[in-house]
């Protein structure tokens, strides 16, 4: 008996569906999915999250090739679940410029002599207005 049918083993005598099994492991169901078509084997990350999950298998049931399954307890062990680990949040990059403040061409020695004499205002297509203080 090789692991892919010590797996379907496990779920018929549990009475686990293959989806459950694998959301109690931790894995995708797809995962599940093609080591139970006989697609893929599973993967020693996969195998050791069935362990802990059920621990009463035991590594060298799940390993060794020809040992028969025995003394599985049918009630899933209440063991917590296995944490996941957070995805990646992508960085938040500002595309902004920083602020650069324009250049003054000439410096008043105090705020009440500084007046607006104009307000120019430049669009995308190469125009442009004047505004002036009335």
């Amino acid at each position: 008996m090789n692991v892919n049918d010590k797996i379907k083993q496990v779920l018929k005598d549990k009475n686990l569906t293959p989806s459950y099994f694998a959301d109690e492991i931790g894995v995708q169901r797809s995962s599940i999915s093609h080591i139970l078509s006989g697609r893929n084997r599973p993967s020693f990350d996969i195998i050791q999250k069935i362990i802990r999950r059920f621990p009463e298998l035991g590594y060298d049931w799940i390993l060794e090739e020809d040992q028969p399954l025995t003394n599985v307890n049918p009630r899933p062990v209440a063991i917590p679940a296995i944490p996941r680990k957070p995805s990646p949040q992508p960085e938040i990059v500002d595309e902004k410029p920083p602020y650069i403040a324009p250049p003054q061409s000439s410096v008043a020695k105090n705020k009440e002599e500084k007046t607006i004499e104009r307000i120019l205002v430049f669009y995308t297509d190469g125009t442009f207005r004047e505004y002036s203080p009335s």
